[in-house]
């Protein structure tokens, strides 16, 4: 089935939002190890943190999903040029509020506007998904990935709260378990499923047959272990048996889902990136290696010992969401950019710029897990913040590149 053809502005919006994160990320690792008077810390940080979500990976799927999922002839699609073109509009906007004004009353007015477009898309894209003929596991992946993303706002909003009624001191855990809630239903719900509904789809609507269920099985199993793997992100507050009870259930399901994933894809892989670029197949092998090290990271936390360092390591816990954003959902987004020409592979800049920002990407994981590991048995030494401020300097122009390949781009998108 043709998806929708691709808009020109959608994209380029999606890859200006990957240079401006990588921008903020260099603003911030800069600001910890030199003053820079007119920046707030604290008012990047928001900044960076939201614009990461919303004007980069969220706006990135959207678009992927409506033009690879939704028929071309879909009436909704007036609808979602106007959800993509505000959504984009609200991240711009809320990134430069968050700038000035921090967790500011309208800073968060502005963000409650962008989950509001988030919901509208949910519902419209999903109406519109239950008429198609996709196959099932494309079809529960992209609409439990909605589910997830409409679930992951009720953090924010709880968040929200505790901010307008200065409770911080008071609802320390609320708060805690509230982010921990959103970046569940972020990381290991929305983008998560996202990414594979598109994977999977993209593979069936290549003609290759699924061998056995193991593609249906894992869809299944990984759906149903978001709620009880939910309660992992609980065990920092040692609590009681029963959420232990769950979440074990939980890492056990995620588990097996981890299994059943090597299992259904193993096969499949060479003959999914069958035509594809040297460049387009080492940054697919790398995001699925980390998608299937995400999952068996989130097991090992049921263990008290492993867990209570993990959730008490910040070093160790930015290890793991940076695996999860940049190794897994970005490098698949570019990736599949690549694939769909919307990035030219055969052009020389986009294969520097994606093998540059990729490099930059495993050597700014490796330094994070470096410096996790070593804070466990000795006290953390200042070379760690300027070996991560060299890697976001990386980081940062390997995006830049990535939008200079995009504006050589000849492509009808």
């Amino acid at each position: 089935m043709g998806g929708m053809r691709y808009k020109r502005i959608w994209i380029n919006l999606s890859i200006a939002g990957l240079s401006m994160v990588g921008l903020l990320g260099l603003l911030l690792r800069t600001k910890i190890l030199l003053p820079l008077p007119l920046i707030n810390y604290n008012h990047l940080l928001e900044a960076h943190s939201h614009f990461n979500f919303s004007g980069w990976v969220t706006l990135s799927l959207m678009i992927l999903m409506v033009s690879e999922l939704v028929p071309q002839q879909s009436p909704s699609n007036l609808r979602y040029d106007w959800l993509i073109g505000t959504a984009a509009g609200v991240s711009w906007c809320m990134m430069i509020v968050f700038l000035i004004k921090g967790y500011h009353a309208f800073s968060i007015v502005v963000s409650t506007v962008f989950i509001t477009i988030t919901y509208v898309f949910a519902f419209v894209f999903t109406l519109d998904l239950m008429k198609t003929r996709l196959p099932k596991a494309v079809r529960l992946l992209a609409v439990s990935s909605l589910a997830c993303l409409v679930l992951s706002s009720f953090g924010p909003f709880v968040i929200d709260y505790i901010f307008f009624s200065n409770s911080f001191q008071s609802f320390t855990f609320l708060y805690r378990d509230s982010l921990f809630t959103y970046l569940h239903f972020q990381y290991n719900g929305f983008f998560s499923l996202a990414i594979l509904a598109l994977l999977f789809n993209e593979i069936l609507k290549k003609g290759h047959p699924n061998p056995n269920t193991n593609m249906d099985l894992f869809a299944y199993i990984l759906v149903i272990s978001l709620i009880p793997s939910l309660f992992l992100s609980y065990m920092w507050q040692d609590p009681v048996a029963a959420y232990r009870a769950i979440a074990i259930v939980g890492s056990g399901l995620t588990l097996v889902s981890g299994i059943l994933f090597i299992r259904a894809y193993s096969p499949l892989h060479g003959k999914f990136l069958q035509g594809d670029g040297l460049v387009v197949r080492a940054l697919i092998l790398i995001s699925m290696i980390s998608f299937v090290l995400k999952l068996f990271l989130q097991c090992f936390t049921i263990i008290p010992v492993i867990g209570n360092e993990i959730f008490g390591n910040r070093p160790i816990i930015m290890a793991f969401l940076h695996l999860v954003f940049l190794s897994f959902v970005t490098l698949f987004i570019l990736a599949f950019f690549a694939k769909k020409q919307i990035l030219d592979p055969k052009k020389k800049i986009t294969r520097v710029a994606l093998i540059f920002f990729a490099a930059g990407v495993l050597l700014n994981e490796v330094i994070l897990i470096s410096q996790g590991l070593i804070t466990v048995f000795s006290p953390a030494t200042v070379i760690f913040l300027w070996l991560l401020w060299g890697a976001a300097i990386w980081l940062a122009i390997g995006a830049a590149m990535i939008t200079i390949a995009r504006a050589q781009t000849n492509t009808s998108s």
